[in-house]
């Protein structure tokens, strides 16, 4: 367990009832924190603190705080504060930081250069695959991805990131000791090995709808900027955009086919300014030269040359894209006779350049491939 003296009492001050967090915070920086805490001890110095507060508040909850360090004490799990140094320092720059971080894993790999990638959970193949790679080329550069663990595009910019040296943390809308989705259990102990995951809500807190909007800021404020990858014109994703966008980050989109539903969340940011991303190096030119990130995009390895296909192969790869299409379907557009069509597409899937999907049909393995 990792918990500062300053974290127990800030426990011990969200705990009273009447104010929000942010409410505190703007107090203690005016106040030390055993002040308040002295103050919250008798009902004139509760009174004294309302009047500050605009708010009326109660006493300190001391059984929820000593339950809380009895949590911690159990599990791998640390609390930071926003008193303390090991506080992400682009977190506590934003007008409502939260006072408390729960966290499992690595701390420090909040305060790294970060790029916070989101989008729909009920993504498609196309969109698991950009997010994949992005994120998997940004870890390779040592850039760190900020995600938030859901279902869809979440899940696969993790699993992207994993696979680079730059890592990935995760925001959760619950308490750090609740994996959800629970099928993302093995990939947040994955994370939790790399970077951090990460919570502002105490430990058991389910994963109720509103905690989940209140989430998207932490994501959005740990990230120099934030890519959307598909999403809903109504989504948290596109909420977390406006987030960052309210806190002076960076704004990327990837665009889609236009006549995806989720399309229209990035397509709505790209009309309003943010930057239009195609590849890693779009997101690495956006980013600001503070940051200290190298921008230049090296050649991608290997990778097949158009001109080494046949004539056949030629006419199937122009046709095949992200989204699976059936055998029948690839005959009739390339005018290919089963015959040839079913060898054709095993050595290209041998080959690793394209993939089986299931029920016979077919797709381009990775948007990264050169032909």
């Amino acid at each position: 367990m990792v918990c500062s003296g300053a974290a127990r009492r800030w426990l011990e001050i969200i705990s009273a009832r009447g104010a929000g967090s942010a409410r505190w915070v703007d107090l203690s920086r005016g106040a030390a924190l055993d002040e308040i805490l002295r103050m919250l001890e008798s009902e004139e110095g509760r009174e004294r603190l309302s009047r500050r507060l605009g708010r009326a508040v109660g006493a300190p909850d001391r059984a929820f705080a000593d339950e809380q360090m009895k949590l911690l004490e159990r599990g791998s799990y640390g609390l930071v504060s926003i008193s303390d140094e090991a506080y992400p320092k682009l977190l506590r720059e934003i007008p409502d930081p939260p006072p408390l971080l729960f966290f499992e894993g690595e701390l420090a790999a909040l305060s790294r250069p970060a790029i916070c990638v989101v989008g729909s959970r009920r993504s498609s193949r196309r969109g698991l695959i950009n997010a994949g790679n992005l994120s998997r080329e940004l870890s390779e550069r040592g850039i760190h991805v900020i995600s938030g663990l859901a279902r869809g595009i979440d899940g696969a910019a993790h699993g992207g990131a994993l696979a680079g040296a730059g890592g990935t943390s995760a925001v959760l809308g619950c308490g750090v000791d609740i994996v959800y989705p629970p099928e993302h259990g093995p990939l947040a102990e994955e994370i939790a090995r790399c970077g951090c995951i990460v919570s502002e809500f105490p430990l058991g807190t389910p994963p109720l709808k509103h905690c989940f909007p209140q989430r998207n800021r932490i994501m959005s404020a740990l990230s120099l900027g934030v890519v959307v990858v598909e999403a809903d014109l109504d989504s948290g994703a596109m909420g977390t955009a406006l987030w960052a966008l309210e806190q002076n980050r960076e704004v990327f989109a990837v665009p889609g086919p236009i006549d995806y539903p989720g399309s229209r969340g990035p397509h709505h940011l790209i009309r309003q300014g943010a930057t239009l991303v195609e590849g890693v190096a779009d997101i690495l030119a956006g980013l600001p030269a503070a940051a200290g990130i190298e921008r230049r995009v090296a050649p991608p390895a290997g990778g097949a040359r158009y001109e080494s296909f046949t004539n056949d192969e030629r006419a199937v790869l122009s046709t095949i894209d992200l989204e699976p299409k059936h055998i029948d379907e690839l005959m009739r557009f390339c005018h290919i006779p089963p015959t040839v069509m079913l060898p054709l597409l095993l050595d290209l899937e041998m080959r690793g350049i394209i993939e089986s999907c299931g029920a016979g049909t077919y797709a381009l393995a990775s948007p990264t491939k050169q032909i």
